[in-house]
C-alpha cells in the first residue's frame, strides 16, 4: 500500500508540474525605479524598440513578450501561459551585434517566478506583472554561470495619457534611452538648435573684456524651448581654467543676454537641448 501511495504522488508531480502565475492585486508598484528592468508598450519618439507586447496565439494561450534594444546589444523575454494560468513556456535571450560564428552563446531559464495583477484571461486593460528568472548562460553547449534578471511590465494601452503614471513612464523611458537628461533637456533630438543672431556684436563685447581670452570660447550650453541659453546648467571646457571667475561670469552673461537661437525640435515641437558650443574671437 504504502508503495502505491509513493507511485500516485511521483504521477500527480508529473502532471501538474508547469509553474502557475500568481495573482497579486497589490503588485509591485511599476512606477518606482527599483532593480527590476522596465518593460511597457509607450511608444518610443524614436521608434527604435519594442519593450511589450501582448497577444492571444491561435491554441488560446496567451504570449508576453519583453524586448529592449540598444542598438547593438538587447534581450527578449517571453512568456506562454494558458487558461489555467499555468507557465508552460519561458523563453530569454541576450544578443549582440557583434558576430561569432566559431562560437555559440545559449541561454535557459532554469527557474521562473511571474506574478500579475489580474487574470489576463478575463482582462487584458491594465495588465501589469513582475518576474524573476533563475537563467542558465552556456558557451559552446557548456554551463558558464547561473544568473538572475528581475523585470517588470505595464501595459499602458487605452490610458489617458496626461496620467500620472503614464507621463512618468514616458520621461523615464526618454532618459532610459538617452533620449533626454534626468532634467528632461533633449540629447538627441530630430533638428538640432542653430544659431538665429549675428555673433560680431558678441565677438567684440568678448575681445573687449580685460584680461586672457583664448582664440575660441567653448562651453556647453542648455538652449530652451524659447531659443535663449539658459544660465544654468552652464559648462566652459577648453582652455577656460585660465580664466578667473570674473571674467567667466561676464562672458557667460554676454553668451546668454546676445544670442538668439532656434531651438531645436522633436516631432516638430520645439525642445530643450544641450549642445557644444564653440564661438571663434579672433
Amino acid at each position: 500500500m504504502r508503495i502505491q501511495i509513493s507511485i500516485l504522488i511521483l504521477i500527480t508531480n508529473f502532471a501538474f508540474g508547469q509553474k502557475q502565475v500568481t495573482i497579486e492585486e497589490n503588485i509591485l508598484k511599476y512606477e518606482i525605479k527599483d532593480e527590476y528592468n522596465r518593460f511597457d508598450n509607450i511608444e518610443n519618439p524614436k521608434n527604435d524598440f519594442e519593450s511589450l507586447k501582448i497577444e492571444f496565439k491561435a491554441n488560446s494561450d496567451l504570449e508576453i513578450k519583453n524586448s529592449y534594444s540598444s542598438g547593438f546589444t538587447g534581450n527578449d523575454i517571453s512568456f506562454k501561459i494558458n487558461k489555467n494560468l499555468e507557465i508552460i513556456e519561458t523563453k530569454y535571450n541576450y544578443w549582440t551585434d557583434v558576430l561569432d560564428l566559431d562560437n555559440t552563446r545559449t541561454y535557459k531559464v532554469k527557474n521562473v517566478k511571474l506574478t500579475l495583477n489580474q487574470n489576463p484571461f478575463k482582462k487584458i486593460n491594465g495588465l501589469c506583472g513582475n518576474y524573476i528568472l533563475e537563467i542558465e548562460h552556456f558557451y559552446n553547449d557548456s554551463l558558464t554561470k547561473t544568473a538572475t534578471f528581475k523585470g517588470k511590465f505595464k501595459s499602458f494601452k487605452g490610458i489617458d495619457k496626461t496620467s500620472a503614471d503614464y507621463l512618468w513612464a514616458l520621461e523615464q523611458n526618454k532618459i532610459f534611452y538617452g533620449i533626454t537628461n534626468e532634467n528632461g533637456v533633449y540629447l538627441r533630438p530630430d533638428k538640432m538648435p542653430s544659431l538665429k543672431s549675428d555673433h560680431k556684436i558678441l565677438t567684440e563685447k568678448i575681445k573687449n573684456i580685460k584680461g586672457y581670452k583664448p582664440d575660441k570660447i567653448r562651453a556647453y550650453v542648455v538652449i530652451n524651448e524659447n531659443g535663449k541659453i539658459e544660465k544654468e546648467p552652464f559648462r566652459f571646457f577648453g582652455n577656460f581654467g585660465q580664466w578667473n571667475d570674473e571674467t567667466q561670469n561676464k562672458v557667460k552673461d554676454l553668451l546668454i543676454e546676445l544670442t538668439e537661437w532656434y531651438p531645436a525640435c522633436v516631432n516638430e515641437k520645439e525642445v530643450k537641448s544641450q549642445i557644444p558650443l564653440v564661438i571663434g574671437i579672433e
